[in-house]
């Protein structure tokens, strides 16, 4: 009988989330109608070669439809993006939303997507072995937002990992990519299971902390995604493997991506929290964050 860790990446994504891999597939073909061919393409090129990743699907050539937001702008805002979203200038920031004004969002998000979906494929490769991805015919839409929101309460539906790996893992991927809000949150799930300051003070030092094996494979499985998709080391492919089912990889997987979605509002100035202290928060079945 075959391994379950040798199924390849995107059969296991459609063993083990289909319902979420369904909407991550709803967000590769998401085209937002105010962002040009050219610009969709150029972010798509700059954001996965960037990191050594294979590109996702790249708009059809044509008439222009919607006009481009200069490329000098697109690439530099893509790439740090990609890079390392906490890099951002304030200068460069005010280049995109000057140049994309109210459509600033969507092409963020359409960012996003050609960042961190091949992210997503690359480490479910390394982990399961090397497949084949079929990319959607892209759709032009005038709801990324929603579709970004399907994406997101499809992943919190999953429950194969515990609440307080989920927790450390969303709390990791908030310090690494600087997420002001993000990190002054905590789950009130992972609080009620036994998860307090000092656990989550582990995170930063994770490898050399009392977390529990399973804990710590989760926070390697998330900085590979974050740091060296292209190039995940053979020994944390095997600590994965050790301490995690492949139904949860796949979850912590698509958590990091989910939470990703930060690098949105760090990217544009808007992750300034509204409250002072840490503010504990509840997921609805629908990925809604509640403020009890």
């Amino acid at each position: 009988m075959p391994s379950p860790w040798s199924v390849g990446g995107a059969t296991a994504l459609r063993d083990h989330a289909p319902t979420a891999g369904a909407a991550l597939d709803g967000l590769i073909a998401m085209w937002p109608s105010s962002t040009s061919e050219i610009d969709l393409a150029t972010m798509r090129m700059v954001t996965a070669e960037g990191l050594g990743l294979t590109p996702l699907r790249r708009p059809p050539t044509g008439p222009r439809r919607t006009a481009p937001v200069p490329q000098a702008i697109v690439m530099a805002f893509a790439e740090q993006f990609a890079v390392d979203v906490t890099e951002i200038s304030d200068d460069l920031r005010e280049a995109w939303l000057t140049a994309t004004a109210r459509d600033a969002f969507d092409g963020a998000l359409a960012i996003y997507v050609a960042d961190f979906a091949p992210r997503v494929r690359a480490v479910l490769d390394s982990l399961f072995g090397v497949q084949e991805w079929a990319d959607p015919d892209l759709v032009r839409s005038d709801h990324a937002r929603a579709m970004m929101d399907e994406f997101i309460g499809e992943v919190a539906r999953l429950h194969q990992v515990d609440p307080v790996t989920t927790e450390l893992v969303r709390l990791r991927g908030a310090r690494q990519h600087g997420c002001r809000v993000c990190m002054h949150r905590r789950d009130l799930a992972a609080v009620r299971a036994g998860a307090g300051a000092v656990m989550f003070q582990e995170v930063d030092d994770y490898r050399n902390s009392t977390l529990s094996g399973p804990r710590r494979a989760a926070l390697v499985l998330a900085d590979a995604l974050i740091w060296t998709p292209a190039d995940m080391r053979p020994t944390d492919i095997d600590d994965v493997r050790t301490h995690l089912t492949p139904a949860q990889a796949v979850e912590v997987v698509l958590d990091v991506m989910r939470n990703a979605t930060n690098k949105i509002s760090v990217a544009l100035g808007a992750d300034a929290p509204d409250f002072a202290g840490v503010q504990l928060f509840e997921v609805d079945d629908a990925g809604r964050l509640l403020f009890p």
